[in-house]
């Protein structure tokens, strides 16, 4: 996996590349993850901006079975949650890259796991590609950290900035 993080700071940029590695390992497998190019930019304040803590997008719209993506995360939270916000725009990133997601050119439809979705007809909440990335984020999220010998940290526990 070719692995691009931009912005916030050193020790941050390090963490979110060794989970973005660890999440891509345990959502893909080695052989697909190696094939993927993701460009990470940590921002500040796209919860202003965009009204979100995260977001992913294809790079390169033309692939049924996309293979560059760019993450965007908000670093005015904490690690805590940016790291939980990383887990689950990484399970976005495994529904394009193994093809149980394609978003049409037609704006507003998507198919997920071979049903066709508008999305002006369904709230955020029920879109069953959020369903599965926020069922998945804190599993991922804690697994990593356990992984990565940070469960007791006190900057992985809730409420902490």
């Amino acid at each position: 996996m070719l692995l691009n993080i931009t912005g916030s700071n050193k020790k941050n940029r390090k963490l979110v590349e060794r989970a973005a590695w660890w999440y891509a390992e345990k959502l893909m497998g080695k052989r697909l993850m190696n094939s993927l190019e993701i460009n990470i930019n940590l921002r500040r304040n796209l919860i202003t901006k965009e009204g979100c803590e995260g977001t992913a997008n294809i790079e390169n719209t033309t692939n049924t079975r996309p293979k560059e993506f760019i993450i965007e995360l908000d670093v005015t939270f904490s690690i805590r949650d940016i790291l939980i916000t990383l887990a689950h725009e990484m399970v976005h990133v495994k529904q394009w890259a193994k093809g149980e997601m394609y978003d049409y050119m037609k704006p507003g439809f998507v198919r997920f796991e071979k049903t066709k979705f508008n999305t002006n007809e369904i709230d955020y909440w029920d879109f069953p590609w959020e369903i599965d990335a926020f069922g998945r984020q804190l599993g991922l999220f804690v697994r990593f950290i356990e992984y990565a010998d940070m469960a007791d940290d006190d900057e992985m526990q809730i409420g902490v900035k």
